[in-house]
């Protein structure tokens, strides 16, 4: 039995969250297509290019091999004369290596703390304690076509970087850059949130502060691997 609703009773059933179903209004017959004939041969497809392998991530847009440098470490939080030796340093030192863009190297001055990424990377490292005079040094690593040579070079200019910071805990920021130094194919996911082995030193990997802004929910993580390297760094000094 069907029920003649008006507009009022329907709105009152709403109201009471009962849910009225309308019958299906009666099926109208379809039209009558007349069937098109099939050519018997059919019209060749276009002709298209093949795509284009996808560019491996570690090569250059011009497709020449993709080398790393490394800048020159400078100490960060520090007020003119107040430069401490490392061997002096009462708190555990850091190195931090962070993935840069090219103009790092090329302007001869590295600003880490200008923009917007600047700012976080700012605040991450005071958010681990690194205002401290002296406290962190921090080296960007950049991303430049070369070859052989320049991966002898990368690995003279690390061995000399680490013997004269001698840090307790090395901090990598970046996918690119910590797949390179760490001879790794393996995603950021999986490289981060452990510790690694780099020229005899305990070092973490993390998203650089440009890859955070990109990605504002992996900021729990980072926090995760700074709270990892606090612990390398207090426990090797404490040792």
């Amino acid at each position: 039995m069907s029920l003649n609703l008006d507009k009022r009773h329907r709105a009152m059933l709403r109201e009471m969250g009962v849910r009225v179903w309308q019958p299906l209004p009666t099926a109208l017959p379809l039209p009558v297509v007349p069937a098109r004939p099939v050519p018997r041969e059919a019209a060749p497809l276009p002709k298209t290019a093949p795509p284009k392998a996808a560019q491996s991530e570690s090569q250059n847009l011009d497709g020449t091999a993709a080398a790393w440098r490394v800048g020159e470490a400078v100490s960060l939080y520090v007020d003119a004369g107040d430069v401490a030796d490392a061997s002096t340093g009462s708190g555990p030192r850091w190195l931090v290596l962070l993935e840069a863009p090219a103009a790092a190297l090329l302007s001869g001055v590295f600003q880490p703390f200008d923009g917007d990424a600047g700012k976080l990377l700012d605040n991450m490292l005071r958010a681990a304690g690194l205002h401290k005079a002296d406290a962190a040094l921090l080296a960007p690593l950049v991303r430049q076509a070369g070859g052989e040579s320049a991966s002898v070079h990368l690995a003279r200019a690390l061995t000399d970087l680490f013997a004269s910071v001698r840090p307790d805990v090395v901090l990598l920021m970046g996918r690119l850059a910590a797949q390179a130094l760490l001879q790794s194919n393996e995603p950021l996911g999986k490289l981060r949130g452990r510790v690694h082995a780099l020229h005899g030193r305990q070092a973490v990997v993390t998203h650089d502060a440009a890859s955070l802004l990109r990605h504002p929910l992996e900021k729990a993580k980072a926090w995760e691997d700074l709270c990892l390297a606090i612990g390398l760094a207090s426990g090797s000094r404490a040792s």
